[in-house]
């Protein structure tokens, strides 16, 4: 999909315009600080990502992901997750999954999450939609989110390309009684992958959180990422 001629003016033209939306991203992010920003909490992590991806059966597409999540004690410490997603096409432009993941955090906090997805993914776009079921440790009940992603992706040449994109996470169901419909997270993202064969990617990552609270100072999160991503 991101395959691009050899030199010649399209890397030329590709380059410039790959600029261009990182600019425009910087610049977004730069502009996007709510009223009680200069109150926000704010705190750096660092996550490393591996993930596994391939044909299981006929159109079927399985992926396997986990991460080590470098964090401070005030958000429960270091975490680890592993997560299994399986996927079907509908058709070219469309493919819809679910799967479930387990995270484990150094403070002993946990979770079970259960998801359900559509993709959908018109030229270098990709707009996705999942819905989350999160089981936790002595919650009052399970908390239903709604995730709302959208990405570009951008060839900047010869096995490099970069992605620019944000989301939007929405609690339907608070896990705690008396906590209706609000924003959970905000988030804005830009990263940059290079093919080194065709089964093997790396990348680079960073991510702008912001998780606003009514009560509480909003947070902000600053979380540079690595990714290791195999086909089989």
């Amino acid at each position: 999909m991101f395959a691009s001629r050899k030199g010649g003016p399209y890397a030329a033209i590709m380059i410039p315009g790959a600029i261009r939306c990182s600019l425009l991203l910087a610049a977004t992010c730069a502009a996007w600080q709510p009223s009680k920003a200069v109150a926000a909490e704010e705190d750096t992590q660092f996550w490393l990502n591996a993930i596994a991806v391939g044909e299981v059966a006929e159109g079927t597409i399985l992926t396997i992901d986990t991460s080590q999540r470098w964090r401070g004690s005030a958000v429960g410490g270091d975490l680890q997750n592993l997560r299994v997603t399986v996927e079907h096409p509908l058709d070219g432009d469309t493919r819809v999954g679910g799967g479930i993941g387990i995270f484990e955090a150094e403070d002993g906090f946990s979770e079970v999450r259960v998801h359900q997805q559509a993709v959908f993914t018109p030229g270098r776009l990709e707009l996705r939609t999942r819905l989350e079921e999160r089981f936790f440790d002595s919650a009052d009940r399970v908390e239903l989110r709604l995730r709302q992603r959208v990405h570009y992706r951008q060839p900047l040449g010869r096995n490099w390309r970069a992605v620019v994109g944000g989301e939007w996470l929405v609690l339907l169901q608070s896990r705690r009684f008396g906590r209706g419909f609000s924003t959970d997270q905000w988030r804005a993202q830009a990263g940059i992958t290079h093919t080194v064969t065709a089964n093997l990617d790396v990348g680079a990552i960073y991510w702008l959180v912001l998780s606003p609270n009514a009560i509480r100072r909003d947070k902000i999160n600053h979380i540079p990422q690595a990714v290791v991503t195999y086909r089989f």
